[in-house]
């Protein structure tokens, strides 16, 4: 039985490779997963469709599927190797660094792995050293317009706080989130504007801090303006303005939100 699943997983994966060829990704992952299905422990289709996720910079996925392939094979150097992909691109340079250096254990001659550490490790030598210092980058890059600069360094100074530190920590941990999404806004990534206000709300730290908790819901709620999703977008929209009175971006979102409303019959 075992031997007849791994046969009909090979099947299914030479499916998906022919669909990946041609760069029709969405379905080379659909046959990947049913090859997983069919041999839940093939760690070569485990970073056959990692791959895939990367090619549509599915990247936290993709990450998911090497690790699951290096969790069943820890010496499957691909794995390692794919890992380390997903991990620069989420710029989580530190951990892509350990990836790469697990891969050239197992492969000492690998040219490519030797390539992506080195990269890696001169990327390292430009980063910041303290989340003071990454804050202080992005906030020159975002006054600059450079919000994807600004989005990687605010995040990098995210990774610079200790997870269990102190008040102001934390309440700089949230302005960095707000910061964050309001790049997301002005490059219209407004799904991750909503998850990282999200991420800012959701930290409770924002009770305490009327000004954070404003710019919170004011850019989450312009970011479910845009999205359509009118009726969360005045509930956001209403707490900035019971906590601003006088917040004019607040008062004109609820209007505009009730004129979407009625158009689409109160639906959204």
């Amino acid at each position: 039985k075992i031997e007849s699943q791994r046969k009909k997983a090979q099947v299914l994966k030479e499916r998906g490779n022919s669909f990946y060829v041609r760069h029709q990704f969405r379905q080379a992952i659909e046959w990947y997963t049913k090859a997983l299905d069919a041999n839940p422990v093939a760690y070569d289709v485990w970073t056959n469709r990692a791959s895939t996720y990367a090619a549509l910079r599915m990247w936290e996925e993709g990450l998911a599927d090497a690790r699951e392939a290096v969790r069943i094979n820890p010496n499957w150097v691909k794995g390692h190797w794919r890992a380390g992909v997903c991990l620069v691109n989420m710029n989580q340079h530190k951990e892509a660094k350990e990836a790469f250096e697990c891969g050239l254990r197992m492969s000492p001659h690998s040219e490519q792995i030797k390539q992506e550490l080195r990269a890696v490790e001169e990327h390292l030598k430009t980063l910041p050293t303290s989340a003071e210092e990454a804050k202080r980058q992005g906030n020159a890059h975002f006054k600059e317009g450079n919000f994807e600069k600004a989005i990687k360094l605010y995040k990098e100074s995210i990774s610079l706080l200790l997870q269990d530190s102190s008040k102001e920590e934390q309440s700089m941990r949230a302005a960095l989130l707000i910061n964050t999404a309001e790049c997301y806004r002005q490059v219209g990534e407004y799904e991750q504007v909503v998850e990282t206000c999200d991420r800012a709300i959701g930290t409770g730290i924002l009770a305490d801090n009327r000004n954070l908790k404003v710019k919170a819901h004011l850019r989450r709620g312009l970011a479910l303006e845009k999205l359509e999703r009118f009726n969360k977008a005045r509930e956001d929209f209403r707490v900035a303005l019971e906590l601003e009175p006088t917040n004019h971006i607040a008062s004109t979102g609820l209007i505009r939100c009730a004129k979407a409303n009625r158009l689409v019959g109160g639906s959204q």
